[in-house]
């Protein structure tokens, strides 16, 4: 009996890991809307944006603001930042998604930072689409400060 219930949960494990996607169910999202200048704001950062069309893709561009009033007011230095976008349906599964990886810099109010990613969707048939913004930023006081990083991580989860 034991070794039929390790079975059946095995199976179980394997259907499920083959059923797994990536959502954004949680966050903020807008709708999908060609070549139209959309604001998106976060906890954290806010984001400038207009989706293009692309040879065979889509292109993903604007500027993303981290939005000093909510970060610490010791914070003048951004040690790591990752942005994401996502295309997700209307239940917040991932249809496509963007990532790019920006290098320290000094935090400057109301300085934007530039961003252009690909998003390349195998349907656009699904019914209503959304997109939607995921990022990992570590702040800190300078530059070669040794102390712990403010930290603001918003993104898609694995289910």
């Amino acid at each position: 009996m034991h070794k039929i219930s390790l079975v059946v949960l095995l199976l179980m494990a394997v259907f499920l890991n083959g059923c797994a996607h990536i959502d954004v169910s949680h966050l903020k999202n807008q709708p999908w809307k060609l070549e139209t200048m959309r604001t998106l704001e976060m906890e954290f950062m806010n984001f400038e944006y207009e989706i293009v069309p692309r040879k065979d893709s889509f292109g993903v561009r604007g500027m993303a603001y981290v939005k000093k009033n909510s970060a610490p007011l010791w914070a003048e230095w951004i040690g790591e930042l990752w942005i994401q976008g996502y295309l997700s349906d209307c239940d917040g599964v991932v249809l496509a998604q963007g990532l790019q990886v920006f290098s320290p810099g000094k935090l400057e109010e109301g300085e934007g930072i530039p961003f252009d990613f690909e998003l390349k969707p195998v349907s656009l048939d699904d019914g209503p689409l959304f997109v939607s913004f995921g990022y990992r930023l570590s702040l800190s006081k300078s530059k070669d400060d040794n102390g712990p990083p403010f930290m603001a991580i918003e993104g898609a989860v694995s289910e």
